[in-house]
C-alpha cells in the first residue's frame, strides 16, 4: 500500500513537472492533457486519475511555487513598525527569490504572460488575484504607518502610493521575465524601488537603503579621498 501511495504522489509530480514546462515552452491554451500526458510519458487517463480537467491542473501547478507577492508582503510585521525600509527589503528579498527560485520564475511567467484568462482559465485568476490583493493592502498598511509618523509627502495618500509602489515593482518584474532575464533584477530592480521611495518620502526622512546607495555612489566617485582623478 505504500508502494502504490508513493508511485502515485511521484505520478502527480511528473504531471505537474511536465505541464509546468509545456504551459512555460507553448502557452496554456494551446496545450491539452494529451500534451501533458505525451510529456509526461502517462496515459491520458493517468492524468484524469490525479486532475478531472486543465483548470485543477493548472491550479495544483500554480500552488507549488511561492509567490513572491505572497512570501515577502505579508502583514505580520506591527504597525508601529513598518517603514519604507521594510518595503524595500521586501522588494529585494522578492527580486532575489525569483532570481534563484527557477520554479518560482517559471510560474509567474506563465501567469503573466503563458496564459489568457478566459474560458475555463477566468477561475485560475484568483489565486493571483487574492495574492495581489494581500499585497496591495500590505503596502497601503505600510504607507499609512509611514504617513502617521509625518514621513510621506501630503501630496501622496497611502492607498495611492501603494498603487504606484506595485506598478512600479510589478512593471520591473514583467519586463524582466518577458526579456527571459535580460538584465540583472536586483540590481535594476532595488534602483527602481530606491527612486520610488526617494518620491514618497519628506525630505530628510532617514532611510537605510538610501543612505547606503549614498555612500556607495560617493565610494565610487572617489569622495572619501577627494575627487576621482584629482591626484
Amino acid at each position: 500500500m505504500r508502494r502504490t501511495k508513493d508511485d502515485a504522489l511521484l505520478t502527480r509530480e511528473a504531471i505537474l513537472d511536465a505541464a509546468e514546462a509545456r504551459f512555460y515552452d507553448h502557452g496554456v491554451a494551446s496545450t491539452t492533457l494529451s500534451h501533458i500526458a505525451t510529456a509526461a510519458g502517462l496515459t491520458r487517463g493517468a492524468i484524469y486519475w490525479h486532475f478531472p480537467n486543465k483548470l485543477e491542473l493548472f491550479r495544483a501547478m500554480h500552488e507549488r511555487a511561492k509567490l513572491p507577492q505572497e512570501a515577502f508582503f505579508s502583514s505580520a510585521t506591527p504597525a508601529a513598525r513598518r517603514s519604507l525600509e521594510e518595503l524595500y527589503t521586501n522588494s529585494i528579498e522578492a527580486f532575489r527569490h525569483l532570481e534563484r527560485d527557477e520554479r518560482a520564475r517559471k510560474v509567474l511567467t506563465i501567469l503573466l504572460l503563458r496564459c489568457e484568462y478566459v474560458g475555463e482559465m477566468q477561475d485560475a485568476m484568483m489565486r493571483r488575484t487574492d495574492a495581489d490583493n494581500a499585497m496591495h493592502r500590505t503596502v497601503a498598511a505600510i504607507f499609512a504607518a509611514v504617513q502617521h509618523r509625518g514621513e510621506l509627502k501630503p501630496e501622496w495618500q497611502p492607498e495611492i502610493a501603494a498603487t504606484a509602489y506595485v506598478c512600479a515593482v510589478g512593471g520591473v518584474i514583467s519586463e524582466w521575465l518577458r526579456s527571459e532575464r535580460g538584465f540583472d533584477l536586483v540590481t535594476v530592480g532595488g534602483g527602481v524601488v530606491r527612486s520610488v521611495i526617494i518620491g514618497f518620502a519628506c525630505p530628510g526622512v532617514p532611510i537605510a537603503c538610501l543612505e547606503e546607495k549614498s555612500l556607495a555612489a560617493e565610494a565610487a566617485r572617489g569622495c572619501t579621498g577627494g575627487p576621482a582623478g584629482g591626484r
